[in-house]
């Protein structure tokens, strides 16, 4: 390259620099300007129960385990050997009021049966004769010119009379007892029941006192329900001053076994003492013929859900557990889709629900935020949506 090039190409560097900075400066300068763009706003869905203040019947929830109204411990009066068992002495059958369940060997029963009635016969042969006498000795006594008040007692044989008299009345006693054990050699139900076990056999020896088996009263069932104070205080106890004008407290009973089933038991008395650990009350309900239905059957020991209607209470809404903020308001939506916080008073649990009053006018639509959130802000714009369908 020349110095005549080189002396060219300086001088046009400094134009080449200047052009291509108004061509950018220029491409800058034509770029259109950007528009700033408004976020669209965000109305947050709320899900809302619609409530209006009405009556309610509230109820409290309890729990027991139901036991036998009767429960008869079977048991030997007299000593034998078991000679026969009747098929429904077993578990699970039913058996009647009277019904021979067991027999134990009555030979020897029948021998002191036939001992004894000779001896009463004897003791009456030996009456008979002493009255005999006793006549004699008071005609014998009058035809010797006596009169028969001064006789003595002994002269009359008198004492001789009722000993005489003792010894037929303790024969027959002892006759009576002898028949008695007799009798007991039968083991009948004492009451329609269910045999819940049994524990003699055929050949087996027993003893007066050995253990035969147990039953169960059919007629109804009890179980027995643990009220705490807040839970007393909202129904009225069944009390031993109680009249026949009370109304009856009823229970719902439902067992997890059983889901689809439930019975009915009444509220008949109260334990009179309060179990010192926990401070609850016990009450007794009584279920009638709980082994009727045998698609509805209630076992005995079965663990049972008890619920209990209790007094009405007026001018409140039913609201989810989950609706109440720091136990003492809630958020509605007014008619403009805005949040309120609104208190209330709470009166008490149901189940899942609570039960408030509201301090607004009675015929009022409350539309009521069943799951609020820690954002929620007042006169803020919501979109209910309806739970209640």
């Amino acid at each position: 390259m020349t110095n005549y090039q080189r002396l060219l190409n300086l001088a046009l560097l400094p134009l080449i620099v200047l052009i291509a900075f108004l061509v950018v400066k220029h491409m800058i300068a034509s770029k259109p300007e950007r528009v700033a763009k408004t976020p669209p706003v965000v109305i947050p869905g709320v899900s809302i129960i619609e409530s209006t203040a009405h009556s309610i019947t509230p109820s409290i929830t309890t729990y027991g385990n139901t036991r036998s109204y009767y429960q008869a411990q079977l048991s030997a009066q007299v000593s034998g050997e078991i000679i026969n068992i009747a098929p429904s002495f077993n578990a699970g059958q039913v058996v009647k009021k009277g019904e021979r369940l067991l027999e134990i060997d009555p030979a020897d029963y029948l021998a002191v049966i036939a001992q004894r009635k000779a001896s009463l016969a004897t003791a009456e042969q030996a009456l008979a004769e002493e009255m005999i006498r006793s006549e004699l000795a008071a005609k014998d006594w009058t035809e010797s010119g006596r009169k028969l008040e001064d006789a003595t007692e002994l002269t009359l044989r008198k004492p001789q009379l009722g000993a005489a008299k003792a010894n037929v009345d303790s024969a027959q006693a002892n006759l009576d007892i002898a028949k008695l054990d007799l009798s007991r050699t039968n083991i009948v139900a004492p009451y329609d029941a269910i045999v819940q076990s049994r524990t003699a056999s055929p050949g087996n020896v027993v003893n007066s006192g050995s253990q035969l088996g147990v039953l169960i009263a059919k007629e109804r069932a009890e179980v027995r329900l643990p009220l705490t104070p807040d839970q007393v205080k909202r129904i009225e106890l069944p009390l031993r001053n109680q009249t026949e004008n009370n109304s009856e407290l009823i229970a719902i009973i439902t067992t997890p076994s059983q889901p689809d089933t439930s019975w009915t038991a009444t509220i008949t008395r109260t334990e009179p003492s309060v179990d010192t650990q926990n401070q609850v009350i016990y009450v007794i309900g009584e279920i009638e013929a709980p082994f009727e239905d045998p698609n509805a059957f209630l076992p005995i020991g079965a663990f049972v859900d008890a619920r209990i209607e209790v007094s009405t209470i007026d001018a409140v809404h039913l609201i989810p557990n989950t609706a109440l903020i720091e136990d003492h308001f809630v958020w509605i939506v007014d008619e403009e889709n805005l949040l309120k916080k609104q208190a209330v008073t709470r009166q008490l649990a149901d189940g899942d629900n609570l039960i408030v009053q509201i301090d607004l006018p009675q015929e009022s639509v409350v539309k009521i935020a069943t799951r609020p959130l820690a954002s929620f802000r007042e006169n803020q714009t919501v979109k209910p949506i309806s739970a209640n369908k």
